[in-house]
């Protein structure tokens, strides 16, 4: 992310009389990058985290080039002095200040919120212990239920206020969330690995590493690469083989490609 130091220097200069460290902007930038990056590392196992702090640094620097710019563009009344000074012009950019510090806020508080999920485990569908690990956030995502049920309840009873409409609403939208999810992995656990030779190779599903596999006994023609490709197969040279996802739309993709 290029941060513009014109900008940033001439922002400075408008507010205050102390000189700008050149690259100042950059290395505090590079700063809160580390940081993101250092607390997504906590969560390594969790693809989403680093995406988040990707997204953060993103967002990060678009607000820092944005406030610089609107800085660099209005003097301070400290600086310009109060003759003939424009205080509309003055309140509208401050007024604008406010907004940008709001939206600061918005993008720690998203990222901060995205490192608490990325906290929470992650339960693959090609874990050995995946419909246990499911069937225990049920049973708290259940529990949780019933306390919210039986909060309203005590309330009615004693005339508070009961709880918004879309907790509940919410809670059973997860509820039906994760019974999809148990009913997905059971149905994916049960189902006979398939297997299907051709001439040159074969395709197989894989469990344990929850993808759908295509092996070649020799490396396929340019035209048969980019046709995998532009169906979404990826070359794995750890196992050797083009593979996606394991799912139905992958088995027939490898199916039907005419190989």
């Amino acid at each position: 992310m290029f941060i513009n130091e014109q900008d940033a220097r001439r922002n400075k200069e408008n507010i205050s009389y102390s000189d700008y460290k050149e690259g100042s902007a950059t290395r505090e930038y590079n700063q809160l990058c580390k940081e993101a990056d250092e607390q997504a590392a906590k969560y390594s196992d969790n693809p989403k985290a680093q995406e988040a702090a990707n997204k953060y640094k993103l967002q990060m620097g678009n607000w820092i080039n944005k406030k610089n710019a609107s800085g660099a563009g209005h003097v301070s009344v400290m600086i310009a002095g109060p003759s003939n000074y424009n205080m509309k012009k003055h309140n509208r950019w401050m007024a604008s200040e406010g907004k940008a510090f709001e939206e600061y806020d918005k993008i720690q508080e998203r990222f901060n919120s995205a490192m608490r999920g990325a906290a929470k485990p992650v339960i693959k569908s090609t874990d050995n212990n995946a419909l246990e690990a499911l069937q225990e956030k049920l049973a708290k995502a259940e529990a949780e239920h019933q306390g919210y049920k039986d909060y309203n309840k005590k309330a009615r009873k004693e005339g508070t206020e009961i709880l918004a409409g879309y907790v509940l609403t919410n809670s059973n939208g997860r509820l039906r969330a994760i019974r999809q999810r148990i009913e997905s992995v059971e149905k994916a656990q049960a189902r006979e690995v398939r297997r299907l030779e051709f001439a040159g190779g074969y395709v197989v599903e894989n469990k344990e590493a929850g993808r759908t596999q295509i092996f070649f006994e020799d490396k396929p023609d340019a035209a048969t690469r980019s046709k995998m490709k532009s169906c979404g197969w990826r070359w794995a040279p750890s196992q050797g083989a083009w593979q996606r996802q394991m799912t139905n739309s992958a088995w027939f993709s490898a199916t039907h490609m005419g190989l």
